[in-house]
């Protein structure tokens, strides 16, 4: 009778054992790696005002919030957004990548930013610069998508006693 209650008992545990849902794999790592890759390729697609690499990068539901003005949403709107400020002639961008927060579908990146001239510039054109802040969305592909964007600029100097 004992060692029927024990392998009752036994089998039992076994089976809550098998039954009990895993624990889904920590891909954190993994997903910050991506992240900064894909703000790096960004960058270099933005450079050459290439939209058939940075266009998949930004989700259908994206809501860009850039300084003095209303956001802009969706995917085709930031977009258009994008190609009236590139003129890869005058300027190219940098952007330093300050930290990356995995959380599932969903991660938090920010950081810097410098737009600076290049040679072909003339005196009028000035470098800028500022800080970033995207939230990523995992899409049905896996791949990762901007779906929330906001970026501002750096004040200019405010001269001593001014």
């Amino acid at each position: 009778m004992k060692l029927r209650n024990l392998m009752l008992g036994l089998t039992s545990a076994l089976v809550l054992a098998a039954c009990t849902p895993q624990a889904a794999p920590d891909t954190s790592a993994a997903d910050e790696a991506a992240i900064r890759t894909l703000v790096g390729e960004f960058v270099a697609a933005w450079n050459t005002a290439d939209a058939t690499t940075y266009g998949p990068m930004i989700a259908e539901g994206a809501v860009l919030m850039q300084p003095d003005g209303p956001p802009t949403q969706g995917h085709d709107a930031i977009l258009g957004i994008m190609a009236q400020g590139i003129d890869i002639a005058m300027v190219q961008q940098t952007a330093t990548v300050d930290g990356v927060i995995p959380m599932g579908d969903y991660a938090y990146a920010y950081g810097t930013w410098n737009i600076d001239p290049t040679p072909a510039a003339g005196a009028d054109v000035v470098a800028r610069n500022g800080k970033w802040s995207v939230l990523y969305m995992r899409g049905a592909d896996g791949a990762w998508q901007t779906y929330r964007w906001m970026w501002n600029e750096a004040s200019p100097a405010v001269p001593a006693g001014g």
